[in-house]
């Protein structure tokens, strides 16, 4: 934003300028002024719009440095408005140039990233394991499934699957350990496909 270009006249009003026959409006040390007696309410409401107390810091520091280059023949009327445009200008512009820029270090680091996406090694092997603890599931007798199914799955309380069933909560838990104890067995090859629980 070039302050020592002039406004056209009819847009002058609007943008808060007046010359400096008017005799009226600051000038750049009055801007400059403006914005120290004024900082605490210019930050508050810069914080708010940019979602940064630190770069409403900043953007009102570069502020005053950008008020020393206005054209000595401008006055501003409108103080508090101009002085918040200029520092919400220069805020939005450095945000746009801090989008555009991507280092080296920064590619070099998401490139170095983990793929988050399994290999065909990884993919494999899971099947393979789901695989097993379905035939795992398969073995089991009906009546363990159920339970397992209802405790797990389901999530219904203990007391629930009993009624249920017919079974004690003691039951139920049994149930459950066996034929966790039998798909983890399964999984682990220690127990063989086809092997089942049925003479438990």
């Amino acid at each position: 934003m070039d302050m020592r270009v002039p406004f056209f006249a009819e847009f002058a009003e609007e943008a808060g300028y007046v010359s400096a026959e008017a005799g009226a409006g600051l000038d750049a040390a009055g801007l400059r002024c403006h914005l120290e007696a004024h900082y605490r309410t210019l930050h508050r409401r810069l914080a708010h719009d940019l979602g940064c107390t630190d770069r409403a810091s900043d953007s009102l520091h570069d502020a005053w440095l950008k008020l020393g280059d206005m054209a000595p023949t401008l006055r501003v009327r409108n103080a508090d408005a101009y002085v918040y445009r200029v520092a919400r200008n220069l805020a939005l512009d450095q945000l746009r140039t801090e989008r555009r820029i991507v280092s080296w270090e920064d590619l070099e680091d998401e490139a170095a990233l983990p793929d988050p996406q399994p290999g065909p090694a990884q993919t494999a092997e899971a099947r393979s394991v789901l695989a097993r603890l379905e035939r795992a599931l398969v073995d089991l007798p009906y009546r363990h499934q159920c339970v397992l199914f209802d405790v797990r799955v389901a999530e219904r309380t203990r007391a629930e699957v009993a009624e249920t069933y017919g079974l004690s909560t003691r039951n139920v838990d049994t149930l459950v350990r066996q034929a966790l104890d039998h798909c983890a067995a399964r999984l682990r090859g220690t127990c063989a496909d086809g092997e089942s629980l049925r003479a438990a």
